[in-house]
């Protein structure tokens, strides 16, 4: 039986698209600087598709109501705005706390991402019915473990980093 197929809103295509586009270029920038820095280009176009991202969030809403996608929203606009405000200092105790919150935006982006993806996709057959799915819980598991053992690496690296100076 075809579970009935739910449509976007012109703001859930806009919010998904803008998120995805924040997504590839945190990813772009992971790649080539290893880590994301509020105030290199790619960190700045990072952090303005994200911030709008969060903001559209708000509007979004299955049930009306505050709900914990509004409430991650909230943790990375906050995270990311600590980034900001420690990115210029040079102390290795800042970098750390700016390494720390640039890649636990992310982290936090993408459990949103994975649940609406795993609960809309394939159209009219998705593969979970909720972040409750045993397939959402075991992807987030293992975006979990990802997300430690990357950032483990990046504290690594700007710890030989520091070591250098």
């Amino acid at each position: 039986m075809l579970k009935q197929i739910q449509f976007m809103s012109i703001l859930g295509i806009a919010h998904t698209v803008i998120s995805v586009v924040a997504l590839l270029v945190a990813a772009v920038s992971l790649s080539k600087d290893g880590a994301i820095n509020p105030f290199s280009k790619l960190g700045k176009q990072y952090g303005i598709l994200t911030v709008i991202a969060c903001v559209s969030s708000f509007g979004l809403s299955s049930s009306g109501h505050f709900n914990p996608g509004h409430a991650l929203a909230i943790l990375i606009l906050l995270l990311l705005g600590v980034a900001w405000l420690l990115g210029k200092k040079k102390n290795p105790i800042s970098q750390y706390v700016v390494l720390f919150c640039t890649s636990t935006t992310v982290f936090l982006s993408l459990v949103p991402a994975v649940n609406e993806t795993l609960s809309r996709l394939p159209i009219g057959h998705p593969l979970a019915d909720g972040p409750t799915s045993p397939i959402v819980q075991n992807s987030l598991k293992v975006l979990l473990v990802l997300y430690l053992t990357g950032l483990t690496i990046q504290m690594f690296r700007l710890k030989m980093m520091l070591k250098q100076k």
